[in-house]
């Protein structure tokens, strides 16, 4: 994966981060709350050496009191000097326990011992530190050397006494707030990465184009279940898309037009949606006023007729094994579209599928109708759309947002490419339009006239039409090639079989 789909994974995934990072940052300013305040008061000691006679005996004097400086500094915090803290104190603790509350430290370069206390109670935290400094003073002259005349080598004395602070110095409130708000937008970030690593489903065109397999035709919007949108809605946006899907198609090749297609889903996951898709694909050719024919050659699925509203009694099965003529089985689903059933299910579809009889029947709706669409099983499922894109100019392959798999998807085109079946292109399916598209496409620049206004049109069109053959026919004779073009255009488009919604 590139970092583009990280930062995809990101954008897709930015309210998991935001209510984590609330979420982390309200819980931290909460837990920060029940914390008790705490004081810190500082007192400080001088260490020194006692006088010298000359000047080598004070340097001298002066490096015996660096040395012995950081051993004071440890000596403050044992209980050598803590015990007679407690007792002098009364206090109801141990050295221990005590010693957590206490920092010994040597500025450096310097020979001062600051003596710094923390407690709830900032009188108790200041008359703790005054009593370390005076019991570390007094430890300090009684463990220090004398001289030869009894006198103590060392000089310690309290140079500053702790005061009742004036403010907490913890708990630091806003640095726990901001710490949860930066753990938990982490935590977010984590999970957002995490799901885009183990949740394979494709959710954009973008994401199908990215894995270079086939040629994206388009993506058609979401829609209600069980409607036809160019039916239903012909100026929404589902229709204008399934427009664009029809003419990618239509283009998909320059040499030779791509007059039959066989329409399968990359896994059983887009079976639901197929079949929808597929009668409004053939709406959008027919619209062109093109000869269209649907074949439901999905022998193990629920079938077209059912989403078609139309009987599946006879059909392709009966056409393939000879009980039936093409013509007798197609049913007049709308005005340029036919629909050939299933048929009768048999055992076994993969023979039937696959038999000589089937690429006969192809064969011939091609000849009768400018397009044929055949519905075939999902790729992954069974080698019937195998076998179908043999058959006809190649496959398109179905997936649908949020539900489809990057795996199913490339397992079934490495699986048509491996038979050399040309695939046409993928749409994806249930994609959610964006609401800028969807106010230009479903608001018409103009009222759509009323089936009156256009009863209306026609008649006066009609009119016209008359008055001005009449006047030609009395002015100029008509040419023979005249008749033959308006034969031409009242005849144009391909006749569909005789019997043809019987």
């Amino acid at each position: 994966m590139d970092p583009q789909h990280y930062w995809r994974a990101l954008v897709r995934s930015w309210p998991l981060v935001v209510v984590l990072a609330i979420v982390g940052a309200i819980g931290s300013w909460g837990w920060s709350q029940t914390q008790p305040d705490s004081y810190r008061a500082t007192s400080s000691v001088f260490v020194a050496a006692a006088e010298g006679a000359s000047p080598t005996e004070l340097l001298q004097g002066s490096t015996y009191t660096q040395n012995l400086v950081q051993s004071y500094t440890r000596l403050a915090t044992t209980s050598a000097v803590l015990g007679p803290v407690i007792a002098d104190l009364d206090l109801d603790t141990t050295p221990a326990r005590l010693a957590r509350q206490i920092t010994a430290e040597n500025p450096l370069n310097t020979v001062i011992i600051d003596v710094a206390v923390v407690d709830g109670d900032a009188v108790q935290a200041a008359t703790v530190a005054n009593a370390v400094t005076a019991s570390l003073t007094e430890q300090a002259r009684r463990l220090s050397p004398e001289n030869s005349t009894g006198v103590s080598t060392l000089s310690v004395t309290p140079v500053a006494t702790a005061t009742a602070p004036q403010s907490p110095v913890g708990p630091n409130r806003r640095l726990i707030t901001l710490t949860g708000l930066v753990a938990g937008g982490a935590l977010g970030v984590a999970l957002a990465l995490l799901r885009s690593v183990l949740d394979t489903r494709l959710r954009s065109a973008r994401e199908v184009d990215e894995l270079r397999l086939a040629p994206v035709l388009g993506s058609i919007s979401r829609r209600p279940l069980g409607q036809n949108a160019l039916a239903v809605d012909p100026r929404g946006v589902a229709s204008d898309d399934f427009r664009r899907v029809r003419a990618q198609i239509q283009f998909a090749d320059v040499d030779a037009a791509v007059r039959s297609i066989t329409l399968s889903s990359s896994s059983a996951h887009d079976e639901g949606g197929r079949a929808p898709l597929a009668l409004d694909l053939a709406l959008a050719f027919a619209e062109q006023g093109l000869s269209v024919l649907i074949v439901d050659a999905d022998l193990r699925g629920p079938g077209l007729a059912s989403v078609a509203a139309v009987s599946d009694e006879v059909g392709l099965t009966d056409v393939v094994l000879g009980r039936r003529e093409l013509a007798e089985a197609v049913v007049e689903w709308r005005e340029g579209v036919d629909l050939l059933p299933s048929g009768e299910v048999p055992p076994n579809p993969s023979p039937v599928i696959s038999s000589a009889a089937t690429a006969e029947l192809l064969e011939a709706a091609r000849d009768a109708y400018d397009v044929v669409v055949v519905d075939a099983p999902p790729v992954v499922s069974s080698s019937d759309a195998l076998e179908l894109g043999r058959m006809t100019d190649g496959v398109v392959l179905v997936t649908t947002v949020g539900r489809s798999l990057r795996r199913d998807l490339v397992q079934a085109v490495d699986e048509l490419q491996a038979v050399q079946v040309p695939i046409v292109g993928i749409v994806l399916d249930g994609v959610r339009a964006g609401k800028a598209r969807t106010a230009t496409a479903a608001t018409p620049s103009r009222p759509a006239p009323s089936p009156a206004e256009l009863r209306r049109r026609e008649r006066a069109l009609t009119a016209d039409q008359a008055a001005a053959s009449s006047a030609q026919a009395g002015d100029e004779p008509v040419s023979s090639a005249d008749d033959g073009a308006r034969a031409s255009v009242r005849g144009r488009g391909k006749a569909r079989p005789s019997g043809a919604g019987s």
